[in-house]
């Protein structure tokens, strides 16, 4: 192991400046986490120099401040501009951990999916307004993705689910959190459930628009498919 790997993971990475973390980088780099890290444009900057990734840990998942003087110094989250220069050249990624960030769109997700086919984790839950029906329809495309959390998501609908359902994923997709989506309702669900052949763990607690026909549909998706099913859950209104 490279020695800057070691001294990077003894770190705590908080307030990690972007010239301490270029000090702490270096081409060979598989596997970074700065989830401890509040993230800029100057780190994304950084970061984007290096293109042998496997996995990347940028969760921002901190509680948000309600206090004024706090806000006032926040720093502006990153630029979509940045993330996707971040993932340009990443061809051996399989896992990105985004939860949290509030400049995941369209383009981030395209770039992603030209850039990154190998991605097989993808956690995107708690980000703002969070993964929508268009960009569901393009994460849909990574047809080797076995984990997918959207949880939180204020923007996805059942046209979203219906376009997982439908997409090159759902032939792969194991693990799917869809929890405290407050839009989608009993048709998406029955939707998802048609097209995914793979399932194992469906989390979908905290939708409020759900009701007992997703049980109900859930009842014949496990008749069916039963062998592979290891954990469910939800709340149903």
């Amino acid at each position: 192991p490279h020695i800057k790997d070691k001294i990077r993971r003894s770190l705590r990475c908080r307030h990690l400046s972007p010239d301490l973390l270029q000090a702490l980088l270096h081409k060979n780099v598989t596997d970074l986490d700065l989830e401890d890290l509040e993230i800029t444009d100057s780190h994304l900057e950084v970061v984007s120099r290096y293109k042998n990734y496997r996995k990347l840990n940028l969760n921002q998942t901190k509680k948000p401040s309600f206090k004024a003087i706090e806000k006032e110094n926040e720093t502006p989250p990153p630029c979509e501009s940045s993330i996707c220069q971040v993932l340009q050249g990443c061809r051996y990624l399989h896992t990105l951990f985004m939860a949290g960030w509030q400049s995941v769109t369209l383009e981030v997700m395209t770039t992603l999916v030209t850039s990154c086919p190998h991605i097989r984790f993808l956690d995107l839950g708690h980000c703002r307004p969070g993964l929508d029906d268009r960009m569901a329809a393009k994460v849909g495309e990574l047809s080797r993705l076995e984990s997918l959390s959207v949880t939180g998501s204020t923007a996805i609908t059942d046209v979203g689910l219906s376009n997982i359902g439908a997409s090159q994923a759902a032939a792969t997709i194991k693990e799917l959190r869809i929890n405290k989506c407050r839009e989608i309702t009993d048709e998406g669900i029955e939707m998802l459930l048609m097209g995914l052949e793979a399932l194992e763990i469906l989390i979908f607690n905290g939708c409020p628009k759900v009701t007992d026909e997703s049980r109900l549909a859930l009842d014949r998706y496990l008749r069916e498919h039963r062998v592979n099913v290891r954990q469910l859950s939800w709340t149903v209104y």
